[in-house]
């Protein structure tokens, strides 16, 4: 059995797909992250499609529905829908091992309230969420990529900001984390030229503390190099 299994093509009911919002780097995946993956997939994956996702119908319930951009490996967005029984929530990951780890969480966690997407997170955005249909999405340490040359592989930029503007509730919630300083002020400076975002901070900059989610395997490296950390929150009024 291969144990890289991203290609351009379905295999065991998944959709694997090298993905363009953000290059993986990442270590090759391992036998029980692929176990899980084809044992679990089917309790909690949803194949990549060109047509919208009816929330009701896929979760069973009316719950708000939270989306999370790049979950790692999953640790911390499976405690979350634990601990938030009352909301849904979507993930969406192209780095394989996460989704395997992911996978084993969940199905440990016996949830019902999540889903992983296995694809590039813009057409996932653009082909399958309708508008006005997310109540929060989170962006956790999305890479920074910080050589200026490389500034254009940044999944947050002005085009991306605009498109996950419409797909929020009013009132809907944007909620980033990076320990980027340079990448924080350049998410800042960005989404201040876009309409309908307004900063929840009364600074108008980060948020000075924010306890509304666990700590990611990143936050908490970078609380051991006392890396500081910037919360940046915004709610859409659009």
């Amino acid at each position: 059995m291969k144990s890289n299994i991203i290609t351009p093509k379905y295999k065991n009911g998944i959709f694997l797909r090298q993905n363009k919002s953000f290059i993986s780097r990442k270590g090759r995946i391992t036998k029980s992250q692929l176990k899980s993956i084809h044992e679990y997939w089917s309790f909690f994956g949803i194949n990549y499609q060109l047509k919208y996702l009816n929330f009701k119908s896929v979760f069973k319930n009316d719950y708000p529905v939270i989306l999370e951009i790049g979950f790692g490996i999953g640790d911390a967005l499976v405690q979350t829908a634990i601990n938030s029984a009352n909301k849904n929530f979507l993930g969406i990951e192209v780095y394989p091992p996460g989704i395997g780890s992911c996978l084993r969480f969940a199905y440990m966690a016996n949830l019902s309230n999540l889903k992983i997407v296995y694809y590039n997170a813009v057409d996932v955005i653009e082909n399958m969420i309708s508008n006005h249909t997310l109540s929060k999405i989170q962006i956790f340490f999305p890479d920074p990529w910080p050589k200026k040359k490389h500034h254009k592989r940044r999944m947050i930029q002005d085009i991306f900001l605009k498109k996950i503007l419409k797909k929020l509730i009013f009132n809907g919630i944007l909620h980033i984390v990076t320990d980027s300083k340079e990448y924080a002020d350049y998410i800042l400076n960005t989404i201040k030229n876009i309409h309908c975002y307004l900063n929840m901070s009364l600074t108008d900059t980060y948020l000075e503390s924010c306890s509304s989610h666990f700590s990611t395997k990143f936050e908490k490296k970078a609380c051991i190099l006392n890396k500081k950390i910037f919360n940046l929150m915004f709610q859409s009024k659009y």
